[in-house]
């Protein structure tokens, strides 16, 4: 599993998404800028309109050539709703690069920079967001790794009744010093602004399993189920995000 989430936080997480070449110079200009736009950018993939999935947590971004040449639409089309919508011909208007008796197609590159200029500004923020993800990705494997080698463990123990033997009791000590160490290891990691409450759900979870084996050790069924099920709910929503 943490070599999966290793896998996934190397995935370009940012879609860009250019209108359909319908040899316009619009579309020239706007296929050569989400060219310069994701060159030396690992997060960016340029895509088609069905290569973006319906959910899909990707952040997409189309830009359209022009009213009648659309990626957005495209996106619509395949139910995809993109995160940013750029037009080219609001872009390159704003900027002065576009006027009647300018011949466009004379200057596609110098447009094309232009475009993809603005392409960057508007990923600033989210490509910040995805490297700061990305980064938690990386730091929550091998804890999350840990985390599965407890869990399995636990999920295979039955409800006490009564006292239990010597070496069951040590082995659920163990796994309470291991849920009660990987609690401490939380705090060397700092999650996400946005993933800061599932974060700390997870943390807490790690308490209750300690408490359920605690429970488990005594022979008290109520404490071992009460907080077995906390730590079953709490876990979810981050492993949501990392794994879904």
């Amino acid at each position: 599993m943490a070599e999966a989430l290793e896998e996934k936080a190397k995935l370009p997480p940012v879609r860009l998404v250019p209108c359909a070449d319908r040899g316009r110079a619009g579309c020239a200009i706007v296929r050569r800028a989400v060219e310069l736009a994701a060159a030396g950018v690992p997060e960016i993939k340029i895509c088609a309109p069905e290569q973006c999935q319906p959910g899909g947590k990707a952040f997409v971004v189309a830009v359209d050539a022009s009213d009648s040449c659309q990626a957005y639409a495209a996106l619509r089309e395949v139910g995809v709703r993109p995160g940013v919508i750029i037009s080219a011909p609001e872009v390159l208007s704003r900027a002065g690069l576009v006027r009647p008796g300018v011949d466009v197609r004379a200057n596609i590159e110098p447009l094309a920079e232009a475009l993809a200029a603005a392409i960057r500004d508007s990923l600033t923020s989210v490509l910040a967001e995805v490297r700061e993800r990305q980064r938690y990705q990386r730091e929550m494997a091998p804890v999350l790794g840990r985390f599965r080698g407890i869990w399995s463990k636990v999920e295979a123990m039955t409800t006490p009744n009564g006292a239990p033997e010597e070496a069951e009791r040590q082995h659920a000590e163990l796994l309470s010093r291991r849920s009660r160490n990987l609690f401490t290891k939380f705090d060397e990691i700092v999650p996400p602004a946005q993933w800061s409450e599932p974060h700390d759900l997870f943390q807490d979870a790690l308490l209750c399993l300690a408490y359920a084996l605690e429970g488990w050790t005594t022979g008290d069924a109520a404490r071992w189920e009460r907080n077995l099920e906390k730590a079953r709910v709490q876990v979810k929503p981050l492993l949501r995000r990392l794994e879904g």
